[in-house]
């Protein structure tokens, strides 16, 4: 193949690759934030007055990076709320085509890297971090980590300082996407010796500045809340090893295709571990340095989220980045194998038409499925839709001057409706019980609505003894929306002076200029 002829291969998978993940998509551009999204924005706005304010943990996670492309789509998007969805999935198109552009320097067909991007782009199991805003910790961590690889390779084949500054900065800035970064340091020198071939301990000095910005952030992040007693970033997990270890054996079997086989705990354990164990022992029996890593890469990013009790599905998105590079290793290897083999062109006619048409149901299988995907996820963004529009219409007539008692008697349990009608993948929707519909707060959802810049909706302290203040207004929620209702002022102070104390459903709240 000449030189010509490759590079026009190379443009049209390229064109084939964006195109197919491009109209695969298309119908989820209208999916409105939903859920952990408002409470995300509510510790972003202050980032416009004090840029360092997005250093600040939240909910015990330094995710700066996340708060900084939040801030950035309200003040492009402000109220529309799948304006927010166009960039998590710019964000994933980008990390398709990083995935493809750093298998394709690595294999010897290139039509595979294609197929193996696009395998990962559109598969239904990671799907809660490409449809779900606040899901983007992942997939902006994953652009970080594949572009550094890239800069990588350059910087090795030209060293340069401008080449070791660009792969340094880009891979430290995963730092404030999430703190599965941690693994980071290790698949890089596993990449250098595996992948590029060189010495190992070339590779530790060749990313010292990793191991040192790795030091820190365990000692801070880690260590200091360890010894203080405070909440860390390991606070949701549960190190227990055994359900740990059944939960990433489903996980990693459902990656195989075998999601839907009831395995019993053990047989997916003992499953899982042949499986890996035989493709390790045939990665190292026929040298297959970069299906070595990628298997590394599976196994790291699978451990970091095993002990997590709930398998949700935006911790499969860097586990299947390297399931797909290991599966794009081994065919390519295999198939290699096969062509050249001079004496067996039958075998290798038969070899490629197996091979084309298993990607083919693939990918038709994981397009249909992502539809479904997609469907969910919209159901579940237009109830937050509607409780928007809801807000909206009410909130300039909102006094600012007086305290704010909101009284919610909604009865609708929207995580309940959501979860009952999912059409794809089995998900994890996290009921919110004293929220609006189970799915969001007030003060987020009235700051999304308003002006989070001028002003800020605050719950404000309700104690018995003191009762409600003199002037107040009453903002009732019921299932048909938000309403103004100055006759229940009364009934709303005698129900808080009551012996009982304060009602379920009833808090103070108070804008606050900002």
């Amino acid at each position: 193949m000449t030189d010509t002829t490759l590079a026009r291969c190379h443009v049209l998978l390229h064109v084939l690759l964006a195109v197919s993940v491009v109209t695969a998509f298309l119908p989820a551009f209208d999916i409105f934030i939903a859920g952990d999204d408002f409470e995300w924005l509510d510790a972003s706005y202050d980032i416009i007055a004090d840029p360092l304010s997005s250093l600040a943990l939240i909910n015990h996670f330094f995710r700066p990076l996340v708060k900084w492309t939040y801030i950035g789509d309200y003040l492009i998007f402000g109220q529309i709320g799948s304006g927010y969805m166009a960039t998590n999935l710019l964000v994933h198109f980008l990390n398709s085509l990083l995935f493809y552009a750093l298998l394709e320097r690595r294999l010897k067909q290139p039509v595979g890297a294609a197929a193996a991007a696009a395998a990962f782009a559109l598969s239904p199991l990671h799907s809660e971090a490409v449809l779900w805003a606040a899901g983007r910790p992942d997939t902006v961590l994953l652009a970080c980590w594949l572009g550094a690889l890239l800069l990588l390779d350059r910087w090795v084949e030209r060293p340069t300082a401008c080449g070791a500054a660009a792969f340094t900065g880009v891979a430290l800035l995963g730092i404030g996407a999430k703190e599965s970064w941690i693994v980071f340091p290790f698949l890089v020198v596993a990449y250098l010796v595996l992948v590029l071939g060189l010495p190992l301990r070339f590779a530790f000095r060749r990313v010292a500045l990793l191991w040192m910005a790795l030091f820190v952030y365990i000692v801070v992040f880690l260590v200091v809340p360890l010894i203080t007693g405070a909440q860390s970033a390991t606070h949701y997990a549960d190190f227990i090893f055994l359900p740990a270890l059944i939960k990433t054996s489903a996980t990693a079997l459902g990656f195989c295709g075998l999601g839907w086989v009831q395995f019993g705990g053990w047989a997916a354990v003992a499953l899982s571990i042949s499986i890996v164990l035989g493709t390790a022992a045939w990665l190292i029996r026929t040298h297959n340095g970069l299906g070595q890593w990628a298997l590394l890469w599976l196994m790291a990013t699978l451990a970091l989220v095993a002990p997590f009790p709930m398998a949700v599905l935006r911790h499969n998105y860097l586990p299947l980045a390297g399931f797909w590079m290991l599966v794009a290793a081994i065919v390519d290897r295999s198939l290699s194998s096969t062509l050249s083999d001079a004496t067996g062109s039958r075998r290798r006619r038969l070899a490629v038409g197996l091979v084309t048409g298993a990607t083919i149901v693939v990918l038709a299988i994981e397009v249909w499925a992502m539809q479904r995907e997609i469907a969910d996820y919209r159901f579940y963004g237009d109830f937050h839709r509607q409780l928007c529009e809801s807000f909206a219409a009410i909130e300039p007539k909102i006094s600012r001057d007086r305290p704010l008692v909101f009284v919610d008697r909604g009865t609708f349990r929207g995580v309940e409706v959501v979860a009952d009608a999912v059409q794809g993948c089995d998900k994890t929707f996290f009921v919110r019980r004293d929220a609006i519909w189970q799915l969001v707060f007030l003060p987020p959802l009235a700051n999304f609505v308003g002006r989070p810049f001028d002003e800020r909706l605050e719950r404000v302290e309700m104690e018995n003894d003191s009762g409600v203040p003199d002037a107040f207004t009453v903002l009732l929620f019921e299932d048909s929306g938000f309403s103004l209702r100055p006759d229940l002022r009364d009934a709303v102070a005698k129900a808080v002076d009551a012996p009982g104390g304060i009602p379920p459903g009833v808090g103070l709240y108070r804008f606050i200029a900002r």
